[in-house]
């Protein structure tokens, strides 16, 4: 038996003694669990998950989500850690809807950020993988990362609000064409039937529908992401919205402007670095709308930047089509968390001055992590099978925070 930060743990791992067993993880506010009594930051998780306790029937999944999700927010390096075998089970085969843990994650982020001013922001990520086995694994070019390696292409729609505050809400797998429907591997992969393939506009254009069909308020959408201007699907479905654009396109072109439908303008504007945008908005917009939506499109990497580092986006080992739509919404659910967590403070991109942000105020000289209190990092000890996680954090980090008290800045984040 040891002691991390006053709790015992059995040195096999297993997880907590006593009154802090496994009993309970996302019971309520205060109550015993995981983590020691008086810790802020994991009363604070556990109020959050108690949104989830509605997609397991069962104790022990949601055991598993919890620790999953503890797990994300260690910031250790390599794959989340946790009982393999119940992780395993909670991204393959355990019942609950990934589809209305996104609605959730969704909700929550509108709720906190939602304004008439916001914008809805197009992105994609690359993930390396080994083996051309996991679900949509391809050599292929990913405009993220300006090359081209064996990638699993995540799309991915965020919301952004006029300050600058951005949270993913929705993701997809881009499926190449080479993934034919009907051969062995697709079936291996569990990749459902009917689905489009080889275009980034038809999962595109399918995260904005889900959006605006849930009533989320916006006035652009917005990208940075060469190749989605050039999908007629996503262009057609925001025109057939009325829904004012600004997408890159890989096709250079000069400025111009031509007549659209019921009062609207299509514009073109060449891109410094080669290629153009298409722009579809009110007629009588002026240009520097225009370029405020460009820019806002900017907003896009380093979002992604941190919740690859904070909640683990990049971090899984699986193979499956469903198991990574799960990976990326339980890390959604987590980044989500950090966003809107901790006092209202949120990831704020920096304007050189010091602000309030919904409750909180935040140095805006870099992208301020609200959540990372010494005390969180430290409890993690006491979950089941992250304890050793937990351990490895980086001690000169955890000083830091136990001596700073407060939000930690990563300037490394800054220059996106």
């Amino acid at each position: 038996m040891t002691r991390t930060q006053g709790i015992a743990v059995r040195r096999d791992g297993r997880g907590p003694t006593g009154p802090a067993g496994p009993a309970g993880l996302m019971g309520p506010a205060g109550a015993a669990g995981p983590v020691s009594r008086g810790r802020p930051g994991a009363a604070s998780l556990r109020r959050f998950c108690r949104r989830l306790e509605g997609q397991f029937t069962r104790a022990e999944p949601r055991e598993h989500a919890y620790a999953y999700l503890c797990s994300l927010l260690s910031q250790t390096t390599g794959t989340p850690t946790g009982w393999a075998d119940g992780r395993n089970r909670l991204l393959t085969t355990t019942r609950w809807d990934e589809d209305q843990v996104r609605d959730m994650v969704r909700d929550v982020v509108v709720e906190h950020l939602g304004s008439p001013d916001a914008v809805l922001v197009l992105a994609e990520e690359g993930f390396v993988k080994k083996g051309d086995h996991s679900a949509g694994v391809e050599r292929q070019y990913c405009a993220s990362t300006g090359r081209a390696d064996n990638y699993q292409i995540g799309l991915f729609l965020l919301y952004a609000d006029s300050p600058g505050t951005v949270s993913v809400i929705d993701r997809e797998l881009l499926l190449p064409s080479s993934w034919r429907e009907g051969t062995p591997r697709c079936e291996r992969a569990g990749i459902p039937p009917g689905l489009h393939r080889g275009d980034r506009g038809e999962p595109a254009a399918a995260m904005v529908e889900r959006a605006l069909d849930a009533g989320v308020p916006a006035r652009w959408v917005v990208t940075d992401t060469p190749g989605f201007g050039d999908s007629p699907r996503l262009r057609a479905a925001l025109e057939a919205r009325r829904m004012p654009y600004v997408l890159s396109s890989a096709e250079s072109a000069s400025f111009g402007r031509t007549a659209g439908i019921d009062g609207f303008e299509r514009w073109r504007v060449a891109r410094w670095d080669g290629g153009s945008y298409v722009c579809f908005a009110p007629r009588g917009t002026e240009c520097g709308a225009l370029r405020e939506a460009m820019g806002r499109a900017a907003l896009a990497a380093p979002c992604l930047a941190a919740a690859r580092r904070e909640a683990a986006l990049d971090r899984y080992a699986v193979r499956q089509w469903r198991a990574w739509y799960r990976h990326m919404t339980l890390a959604m659910f987590a980044h989500a968390f950090l966003t809107v967590g901790r006092g209202g403070q949120l990831w704020q991109r920096g304007t050189g001055r010091t602000h309030p942000v919904r409750g909180g105020t935040v140095g805006a000289s870099a992208y301020a992590l609200p959540f990372t209190d010494a005390s969180f990092l430290a409890g993690l000890a006491g979950v089941r099978g992250v304890g050793a996680a937990a351990r490895r954090s980086d001690p000169a980090r955890l000083r830091g925070l136990a001596a700073g008290g407060g939000p930690v800045a990563h300037t490394e984040l800054a220059d996106g």
